[in-house]
């Protein structure tokens, strides 16, 4: 038990430590767009900054609780919500990029494909999120 312990505990470390590289990326970008003048990139930057750094935090307390506990990161039931989640979620966004794709042309209009493909992504992290949500809530 000990053992898996330390690769739980190496594993809580190298989220944070990819959470915290991710949280100085967006605020760095952030305050690029700022100096450049785009409060808009600015301000959203910014936001999804915090926004990470509050699911980082979130994540490091339960980790380091439930590892405090002897509990390991994963047991068997996270590891079923967290595939029922990503399964889907991948089939959702297959519907998602077909209605970004019928609805690009008149309705929604992108900037150019980077930006559709920024929506696309986040989207389907959106859906990863409230499928997981719902699992997670739910009895498997």
């Amino acid at each position: 038990m000990k053992a898996k312990n330390n690769n739980d505990l190496i594993r809580l470390i190298a989220i944070i430590l990819i959470s915290i590289s991710v949280i100085a990326t967006g605020a760095l970008l952030s305050i690029n767009a700022y100096a450049k003048g785009d409060m808009g990139g600015a301000i959203g930057g910014g936001i999804i900054a915090a926004i990470i750094l509050v699911f980082a935090i979130f994540t490091f307390i339960r980790g380091n609780r439930d590892l405090k506990k002897g509990f390991p990161l994963q047991d068997e039931r996270s590891k079923r919500v967290m595939e029922k989640a990503a399964t889907k979620a991948f089939y959702a966004s297959l519907y998602l990029l077909l209605i970004l794709g019928f609805l690009s042309d008149e309705l929604i209009q992108f900037r150019d494909v980077s930006q559709a493909t920024s929506v696309a992504v986040g989207g389907m992290a959106i859906l990863w999120v409230v499928f997981w949500v719902y699992y997670n809530r739910k009895e498997i």
